[in-house]
């Protein structure tokens, strides 16, 4: 009897030892903890690399905003510095052009002098056409009055005559003539207009 309790006990151990084979051999078969844990695993991993992918997305599109700022600002003091420059060229063009202007506005009664020296002697004629010269060097020019459409831009009317001679509004008479420094009016043209 004893042998039968042996032999039995060799089965049941035999048996016990070939499903626990048999459970780890086959395969997509494994313990349900085993199992959850994995998933877990898995989860826990996936889950990492989605937030890491998170973050670099977000630190990506920072990157592309702070750089659009920047390349906004580099844009914006770029047209700033041409701006500055070619307000810089026009001031210095302006200040070349005009900067005889005070000196020739005080030669003016000079000019004007001689002009009324010429109707009594004949030899200052020269004299007048030299420094007139000069000065037209300088970018002078006279306006041109008599005969003209009187232009408040230009002329500075003294009075009105009457005249059957001219149409209407058309100077007469120059009292004193002006003048242009590159075509900027530095002295009016004192006149005399026709009325009807």
């Amino acid at each position: 009897m004893r042998a039968e309790q042996e032999d039995k006990a060799e089965e049941t151990e035999s048996s016990k030892a070939d499903e626990a084979e048999s459970k780890t051999s086959e395969p997509g078969k494994s313990e349900p903890e085993d199992e959850e844990s994995e998933f877990e695993a898995s989860n826990l991993g996936e889950t990492e690399k989605v937030d890491e992918m998170t973050d670099l997305e977000l630190q990506l599109e920072e990157a592309r905003c702070l750089a659009d700022e920047w390349q906004d600002q580099l844009l914006r003091c770029r047209a700033e510095m041409d701006n500055t420059l070619k307000r810089v060229a026009r001031e210095k063009e302006a200040l070349s052009r005009y900067a005889a202007e005070n000196l020739i506005v005080k030669l003016l009664p000079v000019l004007d002098s001689l002009d009324q020296a010429v109707k009594h002697d004949e030899g200052l004629e020269k004299i007048r056409q030299q420094f007139l010269a000069v000065l037209q060097g300088e970018g002078l020019t006279p306006i041109e009055a008599v005969g003209e459409k009187f232009d408040p831009y230009k002329h500075e009317a003294l009075m009105m005559l009457e005249s059957d001679e001219y149409e209407e509004g058309t100077v007469v008479e120059e009292v004193l003539r002006g003048y242009c420094l590159n075509s900027k009016v530095i002295r009016f043209s004192k006149v005399l207009v026709s009325k009807k």
